[in-house]
């Protein structure tokens, strides 16, 4: 059982906000819109004729949260893939100054896309529905999720990374 207002339970909430979003969920797995082949056409990934991903009882969506939504940092299977994946994991903690109740909890949210992702400004589209699911959103517990930096970083051969930093509000104790 997950201890309510823990950080456990805000990277909890994060994660199921994140990896139950169709949209998102979208922009990390449909190639970009155009051909690869002369036989082969994607549409836009967020073209409605395209199948709905985010089913919990389907294996396949698990599959795809697995492979594409991690909690942690891992970044060794990317480069045998093609892929758009996001990591959540735990940055620093800060004491408040003022308070002796309340500290700093940063959140990392990395993004690295495959450059064959890269032509429709996949990065760009990936973090702006990101910050519209969670920035100045109530996660869980008190003090709202607030948007700290984001910064481009080094990244696999391939591969675009681009790493958003957020803090919130958590118990000392």
């Amino acid at each position: 059982m997950i201890k309510q207002s823990s950080t456990v339970e805000f990277f909890s909430n994060i994660y199921q906000i994140l990896i139950t979003d169709e949209e998102l969920m979208r922009l990390l797995k449909y190639e970009p819109k155009g051909f690869d082949t002369q036989e082969n056409y994607h549409p836009d990934p967020l073209d409605p004729e395209l199948p709905n991903l985010v089913d919990i009882e389907s294996d396949d969506y698990w599959k795809l949260v697995d492979e594409r939504v991690v909690l942690g940092e891992k970044t060794s299977d990317l480069i045998e893939n093609k892929l758009c994946k996001i990591y959540i994991y735990e940055g620093r903690r800060r004491p408040v100054i003022e308070s002796y109740l309340v500290a700093q909890q940063e959140v990392n949210i990395d993004i690295f896309i495959h450059e064959s992702f890269d032509r429709d400004l996949r990065i760009s589209r990936i973090s702006d529905r990101i910050n519209e699911l969670i920035a100045l959103e109530r996660i869980a517990g008190f003090g709202k999720l607030e948007y700290k930096a984001g910064n481009p970083r080094e990244a696999p051969t391939h591969y675009r990374r681009f790493l958003h930093q957020y803090t919130m509000s958590v118990s000392k104790k």
